[in-house]
C-alpha cells in the first residue's frame, strides 16, 4: 500500500487509537518497558509511534524522547495526550520508519510498537533502526506474530482485509532472520498473547459493513488448523467473537 494510503488510513481513526487501551496500555507495553530498561540518560526514539502510548511511556524514564510517525492526524493526538500528562521532554516528528530523518548514532533506545508488520520494506527499516542508534543501544521491537508458517496465508489475508494499510505478519523466525541480515543481536524475547474482540477490532478501524461480512466469511471458512493456532472463537450462530494475536517483544543491540 503506498504511503499516502498509510496516511489516510491512520489519519481517519487517530482519535480511536488515542482512546485505545490496547495501545495505550496492552500487555506488550509492561513487557517493552522491562526489556528497553529505559534510563535517565537515554536519548530515546519511538518509530511509528502512532498516537504515542509508548513514547509517553518511555519519555518518563529518560532525558529525551521522539515519537516518529508518517500520519500527522496520530502526531497532533500524541502532542494532545503528551499536554494531558504533563510530559515536557517528548516531542513528535513526522517521517517514515523505513527512511527516518535523523543523523546517525543519535538514540541509545530506540522502540517500535504494533507498526512493524505496516511496513512494506522490513529492511529498509531495520538498517534506519541500527543506522540512528549508538554504538551500545538497543531496540526493543513489539509486533504481533503469525504463530506458524502454515497459517502465514490465511493470516495476512484477514488483516489485510480489515486493514488495507497492513502488509505482512510475521513469524518470530522470519523476523530472527530479518534482524539478522540487518546486524542486530537477538538478546532477549517474550511472547505476549492478546485476546481480541472482533467487534472491536474492525470498529478499530472503521470499517465498513461490507469488509466486517468478508471477514466474517473469512473466518466461517478457516480450517481446524487455523481456529486453533489463531484461537478463533464463535458463538452458537457461528458469528466470529474474539480471536488470539500473539506479541512478540524483543530487545535487539
Amino acid at each position: 500500500m503506498p504511503i499516502s494510503s498509510s496516511k489516510d488510513q491512520f489519519n481517519a481513526n487517530a482519535a480511536k487509537y488515542a482512546a485505545s487501551d490496547v495501545h495505550r496500555a496492552g500487555p506488550s507495553l509492561p513487557v517493552l518497558l522491562a526489556l528497553a530498561a529505559p534510563a535517565s540518560h537515554d536519548c530515546a526514539l519511538d518509530v511509528a509511534t502512532g498516537t504515542g502510548h509508548t513514547a509517553l511511556a518511555v519519555a518518563r524514564y529518560v532525558k529525551k524522547g521522539v515519537g516518529l510517525d508518517i500520519a500527522s492526524k496520530m502526531l497532533e493526538q500524541a502532542r494532545g495526550l503528551a499536554i494531558e500528562q504533563g510530559i515536557l521532554n517528548c516531542e513528535f516528528v513526522e517521517g517514515s520508519a523505513e527512511a527516518i530523518p535523523f543523523a546517525s548514532g543519535q538514540f541509545s533506545l530506540v522502540t517500535a510498537r504494533h507498526a512493524p508488520h505496516h511496513f512494506h520494506r522490513a529492511d529498509l527499516f531495520l538498517s534506519e533502526v541500527r543506522r540512528v542508534m549508538t554504538n551500545n543501544g538497543r531496540f526493543v521491537m513489539a509486533d504481533q506474530i503469525t504463530p506458524s508458517t502454515e497459517i502465514l496465508d490465511w493470516v495476512n489475508a484477514w488483516e489485510r482485509t480489515r486493514d488495507p494499510s497492513h502488509f505482512y505478519q510475521r513469524t518470530v523466525e522470519q523476523w530472527k532472520l530479518e534482524t539478522a541480515r540487518a546486524g542486530l543481536k537477538w538478546i532477549e524475547h517474550r511472547i505476549v498473547p492478546y485476546r481480541l474482540e472482533f467487534a472491536w477490532w474492525v470498529k478499530q478501524a472503521g470499517c465498513s459493513g461490507d469488509t466486517i461480512g468478508a471477514l466474517a466469511e473469512h473466518a466461517a471458512k478457516a480450517s481446524a488448523f487455523v481456529r486453533e493456532s489463531f484461537g478463533l472463537e464463535f458463538d452458537e450462530s457461528g458469528r466470529v467473537l474474539s480471536f488470539l494475536e500473539p506479541m512478540v517483544v524483543v530487545r535487539l543491540e
